[in-house]
């Protein structure tokens, strides 16, 4: 009765060591990721984080967040004459 068991670790072992947002692929993705972090922008964003007891304004600023973090992460990328992964870019409202 054990062994099915002890067949069915590794499986779960291997399905939980996939990240859900792969990481860099390549030395030039992984610096444009640190140097997007650590982006004053993006600092500053973290600093005015209300409480996560206000879920709608912790949700937000958490949203405007991310999007300044994949700005600058887009814009290191296009600096450095790379194409971002993927290929699809997020809608934008019209102006």
């Amino acid at each position: 009765m054990i062994r099915p068991v002890l067949l069915l670790l590794p499986l779960l072992a291997a399905c939980s060591a996939n990240d859900p947002l792969p990481r860099a692929d390549n030395a030039a993705e992984a610096a444009c990721r640190r140097e997007a972090e650590a982006s004053p922008t993006v600092r500053a964003g973290y600093a005015r984080l209300p409480p996560p007891e206000n879920v709608t304004s912790f949700n937000r600023v958490k949203a405007e967040i991310a999007a300044t973090e994949r700005g600058a992460y887009l814009r290191c990328m296009r600096d450095k004459g790379l194409a971002p992964p993927g290929g699809v870019e997020p809608v934008r409202p019209p102006q």
